[in-house]
């Protein structure tokens, strides 16, 4: 099943003009493919417009993605009809409108930021931050729900988050320097929970592997009236360990086999809802804000009429996520064998 979905996504990059040599096709193909077969595979569907960070879950040891530089922050910029870019380079935030209110994904590292990036974007695009019924934190980690609290106290959205996560925050009983401290424990989300807000329906689905309780989904929008489906993967960035282990301090992972059995999963569903577009919670896996020309809300700021949304087209979202299978493979197999020395 991984192998034929490696064979799919490649025949979907050949059918939208991405070339690739037959011998690469069959390293692609055998069943009993390195570690070092799965670092070239994710190279190759990388091309020249998705390498960078996105290829750094496949360095041997793993490497950390982030920007270590101060945070840079993006102007706070209407994506598609209904939903909106509130971050950094570093770590983002989105208001997804409905006819009802506004669903808040993720709250920024503290609550400073929550209020001058978050409440200070939504007075700038013309939402009211009154709106903001729900607050959706994709996962436990500080600088997902930092800035959560004062949201909370400040504006009484309800919180939704994965039930393990809640458990896992409930165990944090101070915060970071530079991040806010845990919000009120509210909603737990369970694998197919469904949020319904006015005429907008989510359905999340619990991806273990970033944590416990990693949450991710389908989000429709529509971009000037066409309606499409992006890929909201929750946890990006790979566990050290195959079974559950302490990734980053205090907290907990679930290891490289869960994670890899919740990235088949939610790849398929996907395939079957037909999404054509991925958005992230960190602006540099998704390339919404870099910092340059080259990101996607420059290039947005530059469309003419009738181009393309740059967060939308169905090959690059394939490679996006086989990208992140193929990192997740290989670290397994380096592990497996043994952790070798590799020269990068």
């Amino acid at each position: 099943m991984l192998r034929a979905r490696m064979i799919l996504g490649i025949g979907v990059l050949w059918l939208t003009g991405f070339s690739i040599g037959a011998g690469a096709q069959q390293t692609a193909a055998r069943e009993a493919a390195s570690f070092q077969d799965h670092v070239a595979n994710a190279k190759l569907l990388a091309a020249n417009d998705l390498t960078g960070r996105n290829l750094s879950d496949c360095t041997m040891p793993p490497v950390s993605a982030a920007p270590t530089t101060k945070p840079v922050d993006a102007p706070p910029t209407k994506v598609f009809d209904q939903l909106y870019y509130l971050g950094t380079d570093i770590v983002a935030s989105w208001a997804y409108v409905t006819s009802a209110g506004i669903i808040q994904i993720d709250s920024l590292d503290n609550p400073e930021e929550a209020q001058r990036i978050i409440i200070g974007g939504y007075k700038k695009l013309g939402l009211d931050p009154a709106q903001m019924k729900y607050l959706v934190l994709t996962h436990g980690h500080d600088d997902h729900y930092g800035g959560a609290k004062y949201l909370q106290d400040t504006y009484h959205p309800r919180l939704l988050m994965g039930k393990p996560d809640w458990d896992m925050v409930g165990r944090l009983h101070d915060s970071r320097p530079g991040f806010g401290p845990p919000p009120a424990r509210d909603t737990d989300i369970t694998d197919g929970y469904k949020l319904t807000l006015g005429d907008t329906t989510i359905t999340f689905y619990l991806t273990p592997g970033h944590t416990p309780g990693t949450v991710s989904f389908l989000l429709p929008v529509t971009d000037k009236g066409r309606p499409h489906l992006l890929s909201f993967w929750g946890g990006s960035a790979l566990p050290r360990t195959l079974e559950p282990g302490a990734f980053e301090a205090r907290a907990t992972d679930m290891g490289l086999l869960i994670y890899m059995q919740s990235l088949e999963r939610f790849i398929k569903l996907g395939e079957d809802g037909g999404a054509d577009g991925f958005i992230a919670n960190h602006p540099y896996r998704d390339q919404t804000f870099l910092n340059s020309k080259d990101d996607k809300i420059s290039k947005n700021a530059m469309r003419k009429q009738g181009d393309p949304s740059p967060w939308i087209g169905r090959s690059t979202y394939i490679r996006y996520m086989m990208i992140a299978l193929e990192c997740n493979e290989a670290q397994i197999g380096w592990i497996q064998a043994g952790k070798p020395k590799i020269s990068q």
